[in-house]
């Protein structure tokens, strides 16, 4: 199994209630659960199985391991990290098929480093936008969709970054696709 889809879950969540600010001493773990819960009920589960959510270390709960799973979902904590860019980094480089990567994070550092590997990067807010819209787009359909709208290398349109989906496919052909590229397993 491949890893299609590494979510950097802070950016995603965008925590603003700080400590001080929150009555509640759970804010972010509920944040955090709120985030998991959504990406378990919109991803289909042969995407959910080959995605993982990073989160920073500090975050992470006492009573839980650095990573696990939930529903079928990867979920890490940066335990042995600086920060999770710093193990999303990490991930993105140790892909062996980076192309068939997409990774959700508004940070331009991740961003650059996904471009540097043929990876496509979106960015968070318009991501979780269109995944809770109901058509998040993921790296092999989009960059099909985007093709087949003669809008590849060097056309006019949204960018991969922008988080829009590209094209007008079928969903047959999007299923299709998606087997093609390992997601029916």
């Amino acid at each position: 199994m491949s890893l299609r889809l590494l979510i950097d879950g802070y950016n995603v969540i965008a925590p603003v209630a700080g400590p001080g600010r929150s009555p509640d001493p759970n804010w972010l773990h509920h944040e955090r659960q709120r985030l998991l819960r959504r990406l378990c009920d919109h991803l289909p589960e042969p995407v959910r199985s080959r995605t993982c959510v990073v989160f920073d270390a500090n975050s992470s709960p006492s009573n839980r391991d650095s990573e696990y799973t939930v529903r079928g979902l990867d979920v890490r904590f940066a335990v042995d990290h600086d920060e999770a860019d710093d193990l999303i980094e990490e991930l993105i480089r140790a892909h062996s098929a980076p192309k068939q990567l997409a990774v959700v994070s508004s940070d331009h550092r991740l961003q650059d480093a996904a471009r540097r590997r043929g990876a496509t990067a979106f960015d968070a807010e318009a991501w979780l936008d269109d995944l809770l819209d109901g058509h998040a787009p993921l790296a092999i359909s989009a960059k099909l969709k985007s093709e087949r709208a003669g809008q590849g290398r060097g056309g006019q349109g949204d960018s991969p970054s922008s988080g829009k989906p590209k094209g007008n496919m079928s969903e047959k052909e999007i299923e299709q696709w998606l087997r093609e590229f390992g997601f029916d397993d």
